[in-house]
């Protein structure tokens, strides 16, 4: 009799949350996003997170309305799996043994007080999804801080640069786990006749999922010349390399409910995340918010552009170093059109 009691109390569970609003939320969400579960246990699976993520969405953006807290969250591609699981598919990065840094370039004496390198240049760039299934940040990083710094001395609009030709040709076999930019770097700058290929000419694969380097003579490819690095917790200078317009990239760790659903303001992340992941984000700028009245890194990310604000987060500043394997494009070479 009681097991025949908890069968109906679970059926009656799934029927009652599987009804009404909720329901219809969760097939709109399943729709705009184009999920696919193979299985009706998965499905259900992922409209519970959905109903639980989309609860505390509403209780942090009620804090946000109260003034309670700096930034908001939303829904997004990630609301239907864990936090855990969404830290999983994006793991600790693991850097090389040696470096092909070079001395960096000489910076600006005098550091701004607030800056963002695409609005004082007039650059228009795009945030690129990297899909929920290949870690490659590193590359999509790579990618955007050349595309950005290549623009820097014209008036052109940059091209966007394929970072599948770099996962492809440049991520090994951690391609789409543990790699980092530097290998990227390391491979424009010591492979022989290697540019970054236009997007348009080397296209994203679904998912970025690494495929066969395809060898490809690009039309307009850039040339990296040199690369440099920043060590650890060394945030004056990377202040100091983002006042003078040079985009440094960030190993950031993304394994937490609010950088996972982030939409506008300030993110101040908690003392101690879930999980150790890794996200590399390319800082373009920094300043202070007038709302929060919090200091703030202005970071591009790769979740694409419905992601957060147009695909950038703000980062609180001063709260915890933000430096962490940060490396940036050095001296760009003559780009071939």
């Amino acid at each position: 009799m009681l097991k025949l009691f908890l069968c109906c109390a679970l059926f009656s569970g799934v029927l009652a949350y599987n009804h009404g609003q909720d329901s219809i939320d969760f097939d709109n969400y399943v729709e705009f996003y184009k999920k696919n579960y193979t299985t009706a246990a998965e499905r259900n699976n992922a409209n519970y997170y959905f109903n639980y993520h989309t609860k505390l969405i509403a209780q942090q953006n009620a804090l946000a309305d109260r003034g309670s807290s700096s930034f908001r969250v939303a829904i997004n591609q990630f609301s239907d799996i864990r936090l855990i699981t969404f830290a999983a598919r994006l793991p600790q990065a693991v850097y090389p043994a040696t470096s092909f840094d070079s001395t960096p370039v000489q910076t600006e004496t005098t550091v701004a007080d607030e800056m963002d390198i695409l609005t004082e240049y007039g650059i228009n760039v795009t945030a690129q999804d990297q899909g929920t299934l290949c870690s490659a940040s590193w590359a999509f990083a790579a990618a955007k801080a050349i595309q950005i710094l290549n623009a820097l001395p014209s008036d052109l609009q940059p091209l966007n640069y394929s970072a599948q030709s770099l996962i492809d040709c440049a991520g090994m076999s951690t391609a789409c786990t543990t790699q980092v930019p530097q290998i990227a770097f390391d491979y424009l700058t010591q492979e022989t006749g290697t540019t970054l290929i236009p997007a348009a000419e080397y296209p994203a694969r679904n998912d970025s999922l690494q495929g066969m380097c395809v060898p490809t003579m690009a039309a307009a490819g850039v040339k990296l010349d040199t690369y440099s690095r920043i060590r650890d917790g060394d945030d004056a200078a990377v202040m100091r390399y983002v006042s003078s317009s040079i985009p440094v990239i960030v190993e950031y760790n993304p394994a937490t409910f609010g950088f996972m659903h982030y939409s506008s303001g300030v993110y101040v992340p908690p003392t101690r995340p879930r999980a150790n992941s890794s996200q590399f984000l390319v800082i373009v700028g920094y300043g202070r918010d007038t709302a929060s009245n919090l200091d703030y890194w202005l970071c591009l990310n790769s979740f694409g552009s419905s992601w957060g604000e147009n695909g950038f987060i703000k980062i609180v500043r001063n709260a915890q170093p933000i430096a962490k394997g940060a490396i940036f494009p050095n001296t760009i070479g003559v780009a071939t059109m």
